[in-house]
């Protein structure tokens, strides 16, 4: 189990010790906080589980979330006209940041949402909107996941890898801790979006050749750029540009 004083003691700001969670085996941490928000609760509920059985990615993909690995999600109340998609850039940024700072490892970002050290998957991010009846936006649940001690399957082995099998020694605690802090400092700046800078130095996936995956089509084309939006410029085989909103893009690294 982990221990929550060791986290709290590390945090910047009480907006989380006040409602900061932890749970041993949860089926879905996106799941119960985005319950929680639709229950009136507050901006900075967050709960960290040891274990998820139901955990998922985006697109409704299932998350390996095994003990030992870092699974949290907080919630938020931004402005209504705020882009989910932007809060996954910028929360990947504080994610990539944390990692860095507590390991010595280069940690790179895969549009969307993905964190890779050494070409494969170490994080995930899950940015899930919470509406109003209207289809209006209330809250948004913010979802990590970090592969930190966790023994992967082996179908996974050449495409994710854990920070322990990247030789990082890191207590979970303190990766949630330093997460934690981080988001802080880049929240704060999703109005100016200055975090998205750094996302596109740190994004592993323009000026590649990719494939796209949109529902049941998909096609090869070449990453051009990242907008201020966060959203992906391609340009396919007919030389025709797209801007990708949504949807996946996969490479060989």
């Amino acid at each position: 189990m982990l221990d929550r004083e060791r986290i709290v003691s590390q945090l910047n700001t009480d907006r989380y010790e006040r409602g900061l969670i932890l749970g041993d085996r949860v089926s879905s941490t996106n799941t119960q906080v985005k319950d929680m928000a639709e229950h009136g609760a507050a901006e900075g509920c967050t709960i960290i589980a040891d274990t998820q059985t139901g955990g998922r990615g985006r697109r409704g993909r299932v998350f390996h979330s095994p003990e030992g690995g870092l699974y949290l999600s907080t919630l938020l109340r931004p402005a209504a006209d705020t882009d989910p998609g932007l809060i996954t850039c910028c929360a990947a940024v504080a994610a990539a940041r944390a990692v860095e700072s507590l390991c010595a490892l280069s940690v790179d970002i895969k549009w969307v949402n993905d964190l890779y050290v050494h070409g494969r998957k170490v994080a995930g991010i899950l940015a899930e909107g919470v509406l109003t009846p209207a289809g209006g936006l209330t809250a948004v649940v913010l979802g990590v996941g970090v592969n930190v001690t966790n023994t992967l399957p082996a179908e996974l082995a050449d495409i994710a890898t854990s920070l322990r099998a990247e030789g990082a020694a890191v207590e979970r605690e303190d990766l949630a801790a330093a997460f934690l802090n981080e988001w802080e400092r880049a929240y704060a700046t999703l109005p100016t979006g200055d975090f998205m800078t750094e996302y596109r130095r740190r994004n592993l996936v323009p000026g590649r050749q990719v494939t796209v995956v949109q529902g049941e089509r998909t096609y090869p084309a070449t990453a051009l750029a990242i907008t201020d939006r966060g959203h992906l410029l391609v340009r396919s085989a007919d030389g025709a540009e797209r801007e990708l909103v949504s949807g996946e893009v996969t490479l060989r690294l």
